[in-house]
């Protein structure tokens, strides 16, 4: 066995701390601060010179986290540059038994001391390594029952329908159970916009425009303007790993039909592909074919066109025989719906239909939530009661999952008149707003709301290649 350095002349300080979510100014790190004020302690009585203090705040080694902190310390004393070890603890430096092995052998490899403030283990002894094994186990023990407990913990709070104790969420005050009235009413206003149509990127530039920044401090982008949308607290609901437990002990942000709304629009939204730029992409039908007509480009002029792929004839059904030009075909379908919309016989259709899909939904919702609480009964009637076989609960759980998966997708159908609520009446103060509005998706989203489908016929023989308004036949949903 290697005899440890017997003169030590730069030593290495690890402090570590698990957990330090508190800023700096608000007293965090002090828990690392005060190992070091220990460990330096030690080291003068040793007569160690203290080189450097390597400090991972708010690591975990329990996690197998990566610790640059610690990393950067094996590879300086692998190195040379220093040749021993304090810390306050021997669970600071490690909490796995592999890693403790790993310490061991190159602690041994390059006659490294370890120091420990709660009393020295020598490494280079049978005795020492024992007692550094024996110690880790404890380390680790202590972890898993610290591991149990805090979810444990949680379990409870989630199924008592209590929020998460530490982090803020945006829409709400610290504490979870207070509203946050500005915040909240920047997520009202941003459901209610996507649900019309309006695109996250663009309600993304004007929150970081006025200045708006997310519980943590930061700016928005897509993706975090999403996560906001779709946590389920916001509907009042209580999410636990990744499932909703049932309701939370607070008051919802969103109404739950309007928050489903907003996951069926997600999930449509994630679908492979990036969105049509083009006005009436998806909207265009080939009157030869039927095939879906798609948005190009021919020496700077934009068309529509049924077209073929090259070395795939007739994929799809598609005939690729059928064009129109682009500009001029969104000018004539925009006027069509616009003047359509002044008209108070489709709206009283849409309403009307809308009307109907609101008391399916009011029924969806009732069904859904009378078998989410079943469900939570029937889990209590196996788990913790015993009252039936888990024969009995796994064939009543799946058929309430069947149910309540249905119950969802009907939930998830919002009513396309959403894009339409709260236009102008009337042609002139409509094409000012179509003007002003600037978000593809949100026009799109006008669009769908009253067009099923726009049938482009094929050219008429013997007629000059030009535009030809007659050929774009509308079809409405009302």
């Amino acid at each position: 066995m290697t005899q440890l350095k017997s003169h030590v002349k730069a030593a290495a300080i690890y402090a570590r701390i698990s957990q330090d979510r508190r800023k700096v100014e608000e007293g965090g790190g002090l828990g690392v601060q005060r190992q070091e004020e220990l460990c330096r302690q030690l080291a003068g009585a040793k007569g160690w010179p203290v080189a450097e203090v390597y400090v991972d705040n708010d690591r975990s080694a329990y996690s197998r986290k990566r610790r640059p902190a610690y990393e950067r310390m094996l590879a300086d004393l692998e190195a040379g540059v220093r040749d021993a070890v304090i810390c306050v603890d021997q669970d600071r430096l490690t909490r796995h038994l592999m890693e403790l092995e790993d310490f061991i052998a190159f602690a041994d490899r390059h006659s490294i001391p370890l120091a420990n403030v709660s009393g020295d283990v020598d490494l280079s002894t049978s005795d020492g390594r024992f007692r550094a094994r024996i110690m880790g186990a404890v380390a680790r023990q202590e972890s898993e029952k610290k591991s149990e407990r805090i979810r444990r913990e949680r379990d409870q709070r989630a199924k008592a329908g209590k929020p998460h104790p530490l982090a803020r969420s945006f829409g709400f005050e610290l504490g979870h159970v207070a509203h946050r009235a500005d915040e909240a009413s920047l997520i009202r206003a941003a459901a209610a916009d996507i649900l019309a149509g309006r695109s996250l990127r663009s309600v993304v530039e004007e929150w970081n425009e006025a200045g708006v920044k997310s519980s943590r401090g930061k700016s928005w982008n897509v993706n975090r303007l999403r996560d906001v949308l779709r946590r389920a607290d916001i509907a009042g609901l209580r999410q636990h790993r990744g499932e909703i437990v049932g309701d939370g002990a607070w008051e919802p942000i969103l109404d739950r039909r309007t928050w489903d709304g907003l996951q069926a629009v997600f999930a449509a939204r994630t679908r492979p592909g990036r969105p049509p730029r083009r006005l009436l992409t998806g909207l265009l039908r080939c009157g030869r074919c039927d095939g879906l007509m798609t948005s190009h480009t021919d020496h700077g002029t934009p068309f529509y066109a049924c077209r073929r792929v090259v070395g795939q004839p007739g994929r799809d059904g598609h005939c690729g025989r059928v064009s129109i030009k682009g500009d001029p075909l969104d000018e004539v379908v925009v006027d069509a719906v616009l003047h359509a919309l002044a008209s108070p016989a489709l709206a009283a259709a849409l309403a009307s239909r809308d009307r109907e899909a609101g008391d399916d939904h009011a029924e969806a919702a009732a069904e859904l939530h009378a078998d989410e609480r079943a469900l939570e009964q029937l889990a209590s009637d196996h788990y913790v009661d015993r009252l039936i076989s888990r024969r009995e609960f796994l064939t009543a759980r799946d058929a309430l999952e069947r149910r309540i998966a249905a119950a969802r997708r009907r939930l998830s159908v919002t009513p396309r008149t959403t894009a339409v609520e709260g236009l102008p009446s009337t042609v002139e103060e409509l094409r000012r707003w179509w003007d002003a509005t600037t978000d593809t998706a949100r026009r799109r989203a006008v669009l769908a709301a009253v067009l099923e489908r726009v049938v482009i016929t094929p050219r008429r023989d013997g007629v000059p290649r030009r535009f030809d308004a007659g050929r774009a036949q509308l079809v409405w949903r009302a």
